[in-house]
């Protein structure tokens, strides 16, 4: 069931989009939180990436992957500015 809902999905966000950007996570350093590990092995995210890179060269379009230190939730998306801090129940 996991395996053919990851297929719909990708398929579904190649075919709607151009281009498709994912962030680059260590899933393995998310394992190591006890109370996030169950949910992050059951969401499958190294099995939905490699599926988005080969149906992205598929079906010719742009996989971009953003580092996992770049500041994303800290940025503003009318400006562009970087928050030097910014607590999490602020971030959107």
């Amino acid at each position: 069931r996991r395996r053919d809902f990851l297929h719909k999905l990708s398929t579904r966000l190649v075919r709607e989009n151009q281009t498709v950007v994912i962030e680059d996570l260590t899933v393995r350093n998310l394992l190591k939180n006890g109370k996030l590990a169950r949910a992050v092995s059951d969401a499958s995210w190294t099995e939905l990436r490699s599926m988005l890179e080969y149906k992205c060269a598929w079906y010719g379009r742009e996989l971009v992957v953003i580092d996992r230190f770049f500041p994303s939730s800290k940025l503003c998306g009318a400006c562009g500015t970087v928050a030097a801090k910014l607590p999490l129940n602020v971030r959107e």
